[in-house]
């Protein structure tokens, strides 16, 4: 059944109007240049998609021909017409909920950014309805671009594929390496360090013995020894902090489900095992040392932002992200947390996974009359040169050939220069990020960098003079955050032991569900109550009091589910 029940008001269509259709060609907005193009490649202009796309913003006002520069190259070049029902990053799940379940929705879901929050169970059951086309009839692995991102991403067949192994979506990628490896969670203040003379430390063991030294010593050399902070985080980051730790005891994971892992066809619940309650013991013994600020379970992230922004600087060491403010003097001085080795050896960074990086960028539905030559505007959308137009703005505007000797953020040679900074381009240049890319890691840091060596010197050494530098090097975030990022990626938690994404039928994703909406908020309050001592951590009976209200409240149970998709 095709038509589903109206889950959202009908009346959040009444915005939802096809705008298009103008197909004279129009001159480029002011100062813009739309450069010679090829003229219907994949049609000869007497095809028209109708597509949903999420997005409209400051950048994007309007995906019309007549309006948007991006609209009228792939309309130009590909001879295919587009017909767009746009909407609003906030708006489109309702929206497109709506049409979905009404059965007014169009040619194609293009869904590049991800905003319309669609899932894998999603995909699945739409895909079962019909509504979502199996394209592996369609032969998607004969357009070259389509089979390149599979190749490079075999993880796109988790995510992709419904529990019938079909395909029903079409590959995007942010290969965003820092994003995957942690993005600023785990920093120390680096002068903290210097000052005193004080290594790095490369064990737990040596951090705690760092924070204790903290507590008890004038470090930023205020004159009051009572105001540094050795271990801060806020309340929205307390799984990041007990992952981060736990790695240190165990090959703890938090990819997709966590604190639950894979051995082999089994699904182990580490958040019970000995190895997760000698982590918790060990940070208790922290809190009751004094060495974690109270504040921390409670605090929201805006309160974290302006304890790391004080000018007298007095974080030594922070668990979120939230404390690397852009521009801040913590921003600019603090350096990632090294992967720490624990007391019986293990070491294991953090790390989201390689789905983390990954979504559907499009999906062809049963309206679409040609769902090869939508196959075909797709692989055009992964050309290298139609994502930057796409993303910065035309050739020439947003983005240009790398100068000769030019070096990319990976300090190897760069493929291409920005010459508009992300979200400076004129309205209706670009479709900002909503248009399909598959950002790769060749995409993502072949772009050119400014003083790459200066940056990587700066980093290892804090020298000041290099600090006015690196404020006025646009580079700067990019490299810093590739250059910290990388070091961790041999340490990673062992994919083996993940959990993938897995199609579930809708019975099992409603369990799931339910057992979430009590289960995740009781562990929550369980960790905080262990680490602050309001329960015994040290306790048998209060520990096995723990594991038994996990299974009541389904822990046990989830995992069996999960356990029967596991291939």
């Amino acid at each position: 059944m095709k038509k589903l029940a109206v889950l959202f008001g009908i009346c959040l269509l009444a915005g939802s109007l096809f705008v298009g259709g103008c197909r004279k060609k129009a001159s480029a907005p002011a100062g813009g240049t739309q450069g010679e193009v090829k003229k219907g490649a994949l049609a000869k202009g007497d095809v028209t998609f109708t597509a949903f796309i999420v997005g409209l913003n400051n950048l994007v006002s309007s995906y019309d021909y007549k309006d948007n520069v991006f609209t009228r190259r792939v309309v130009d070049e590909t001879g295919i017409n587009l017909e767009f029902i746009a909407s609003s990053g906030a708006d489109a799940p309702q929206r497109l909920n709506v049409l979905l379940n009404t059965g007014d929705y169009p040619d194609l879901i293009i869904d590049g950014s991800g905003n319309s929050r669609l899932s894998i169970a999603d995909l699945a059951f739409y895909g079962k309805e019909g509504i979502f086309l199996a394209l592996d009839q369609y032969d998607p692995m004969s357009f070259p671009n389509i089979k390149a991102a599979f190749d490079e991403y075999p993880a796109f067949n988790d995510i992709l594929r419904g529990p019938d192994g079909k395909l029903y979506g079409l590959p995007a990628a942010n290969d965003c390496i820092h994003c995957r490896y942690g993005n600023n969670q785990g920093l120390y203040y680096k002068p903290f360090m210097d000052k005193y003379g004080k290594p790095v430390p490369q064990t737990l063991d040596e951090l705690t013995a760092y924070l204790r030294w903290v507590r008890d010593n004038d470090v930023n050399g205020n004159g009051n020894k009572n105001d540094e902070i050795p271990m801060a985080f806020e309340k929205d980051s307390l799984r990041v902090f007990v992952d981060i730790f736990a790695k240190s005891f165990m090959p703890f994971v938090n990819i997709n489900y966590f604190g639950l892992s894979r051995n082999g066809k089994e699904v182990v619940e580490q958040y019970k095992a000995k190895e997760f309650r000698d982590t918790l013991k060990y940070l208790a013994a922290w809190y009751k040392e004094g060495l974690i600020l109270p504040d921390s379970f409670s605090q929201p992230r805006q309160q974290l932002q302006a304890l790391a922004t004080q000018d007298t600087p007095v974080i030594a060491v922070s668990t979120s992200n939230a404390a690397n403010n852009n521009g801040s003097e913590y921003y600019y001085r603090a350096r990632w947390l090294p992967v720490l080795t624990g007391p019986a050896g293990e070491k294991h960074a953090f790390d989201l996974g390689p789905w983390s990086i990954l979504r559907a960028g499009m999906f062809i539905t049963d309206k679409c009359k040609d769902p090869k030559l939508a196959l075909g505007l797709y692989n055009y959308f992964l050309n290298f040169d139609v994502m930057l137009d796409g993303y910065v703005g035309p050739k020439g505007y947003g983005w240009d050939d790398a100068d000769p000797n030019g070096i990319s953020l990976m300090g190897e040679k760069a493929t291409y220069k920005i010459l508009k900074t992300y979200a400076t381009a004129d309205v209706n240049y670009t479709w900002d990020q909503n248009a399909p890319m598959l950002r790769n890691r060749a995409f993502r840091y072949g772009e050119q960098a400014n003083e790459v060596p200066r940056i990587q010197e700066w980093l290892k050494t804090g020298d000041l003079s290099l600090l006015d530098a690196m404020k006025a090097n646009k580079s700067y975030n990019e490299v810093k955050n590739v250059l910290q990022a990388t070091v961790r990626i041999p340490d990673g938690t062992p994919m083996d032991k993940a959990v993938p994404p897995l199609p579930m039928d809708a019975a099992d994703t409603r369990r799931i569900g339910d057992i979430n909406a009590v289960l995740e908020t009781a562990l929550d309050s369980y960790m905080v109550e262990f680490i602050t001592g309001a329960r015994d951590i040290n306790n048998d009976a209060v520990w096995n009091a723990y594991l038994a209200d996990l299974d009541r409240m389904g822990s046990k149970e989830k995992a069996a589910i999960i356990q029967k998709y596991l291939k």
